[in-house]
């Protein structure tokens, strides 16, 4: 009894110990990234939206060329009135969050309905949210990541929205938890993209997804739906030890060498319709490997 009474005692003291988990208010980044600082934090909660569509720094892609006369617009104007309006916030200084817990949303997309105006974000240096909680939304819809980006071992409570978002750099989400859709769909990866050991509880979204560099799907865990519909990989993916715990679309899929399916477990149905390997057909390839 005394020695249950001291180890809680122990713990005590060792809680006490610990520092205090910084808080950071999301208004105070937003002030950083504004003023072209560099932004890092690690153990810190950031409270309140992260609202990166709201930066001082905003270009506007407009619906018709510098060089458009006169006379061509009043021809089109109705025709643009209805166009939408795209907006490009810029963060220009590398941005690293380790091990932070995000209260809020972090918002670097949005689309107005009533003007017919998006909102999206450029990030010009490396992007780092490793070992971060998203406790709200994430939304980085039509993004683009100019240098490295790492995602590793992070956690998503709402949907993971990063449809349309590229990448010019390598990329990883390595051992990171969704627990809502996470959509990737008209993504473009041109470097590494790392997603090895990463659990997907919800529906997974890779449709026509743009893999041109080296892929890893190595011990994913997809527990709903997997969609790989229309998706190539050109340089190889490795899916060693993935388990599909329900149905997997593979239709229409291109997969090259090198190429790694060992041990992979499909537990529910999978779409197979048109899927070539090596341009070959992707289940001739399942027969002559005696793969489940």
């Amino acid at each position: 009894m005394k020695k249950i009474a001291m180890t809680t005692i122990l713990l005590f003291l060792a809680a006490g110990l610990m520092p205090a988990k910084e808080r950071v208010e999301a208004a105070e980044i937003i002030k950083q990234i504004n003023e072209g600082k560099t932004v890092s934090y690690e153990n810190a909660e950031i409270f309140g939206d992260l609202d990166l569509i709201s930066l001082d720094e905003v270009t506007e892609k407009k619906p018709y060329g510098s060089k458009t006369t006169w006379t061509e617009i009043q021809k089109n104007q109705r025709r643009w009135r209805h166009s939408t309006r795209t907006f490009w916030s810029h963060v220009r200084s590398p941005i690293s969050f380790v091990n932070c817990t995000f209260t809020g949303n972090v918002l670097a997309y949005e689309h107005n309905e009533r003007y017919n105006e998006t909102y999206n974000v450029v990030f010009h240096e490396n992007v780092n949210f490793t070992g971060c909680a998203f406790q709200g939304k994430s939304a980085f819809k039509y993004c683009i990541f100019e240098e490295n980006a790492s995602f590793e071992n992070t956690s998503y409570r709402d949907e993971a929205l990063f449809k349309y978002s590229r990448f010019s750099g390598d990329v990883s989400f390595a051992r990171s938890s969704f627990e809502d859709p996470a959509n990737f769909k008209y993504t473009k990866f041109p470097g590494k993209a790392d997603f090895s050991g990463t659990r997907f509880q919800d529906e997974a979204n890779f449709k026509y997804t743009d893999f041109d560099g080296n892929v890893v799907f190595s011990g994913t865990s997809f527990q709903d739906e997997a969609n790989f519909k229309y998706t190539k990989f050109p340089q190889g993916v490795n899916f060693k030890s993935a388990v599909f715990e329900r149905f997997v679309n593979f239709k229409y899929a291109k997969f090259e060498d090198p190429f790694n399916f060992d041990k992979v477990e499909i537990k529910g149905d999978v779409d197979l319709k048109y899927t070539k390997y090596n341009g070959r057909s992707f289940s001739r390839y399942l027969l002559e490997n005696r793969l489940p």
